[in-house]
């Protein structure tokens, strides 16, 4: 009697020990998954917001320093999280533009 209690009990324990870890591992999973969509997101939104900025200092003819120094610190997040090609490209040509506007140089 005593062995079929010990039996029925470590069978007991093996089944919610069991259950207990697939839950575990389907939550877990579901939050990798949402953690790849926020990294996939955030990302996504670096590299929007510099081709902004490459597009409106493109427009203006000259890049402020200070939108330099945002662009090249949302780059380097940006790079951290996995991004490259395009945006490298634009960052280089945005490097090269002016910091102020040519009638500020003409003041001189």
């Amino acid at each position: 009697m005593l062995e079929f209690i010990i039996r029925y009990w470590t069978e007991m324990l093996f089944s919610a020990a069991l259950s207990l870890l697939g839950m575990a591992y389907k939550k877990l999973a579901k939050r990798v998954k949402e953690q790849d969509a926020i990294k996939l997101g955030i990302r996504a939104l670096l590299r929007d917001r510099i081709i902004q900025v490459y597009n409106h200092s493109y427009d203006l003819g000259y890049c402020p320093i200070y939108a330099l120094e945002n662009a090249v610190a949302m780059y380097e997040q940006y790079h951290a999280l996995g991004g490259n090609g395009t945006v490298t490209e634009l960052l280089d040509r945005l490097k090269e533009l002016p910091t102020n506007r040519k009638e500020d140089y003409d003041e001189y």
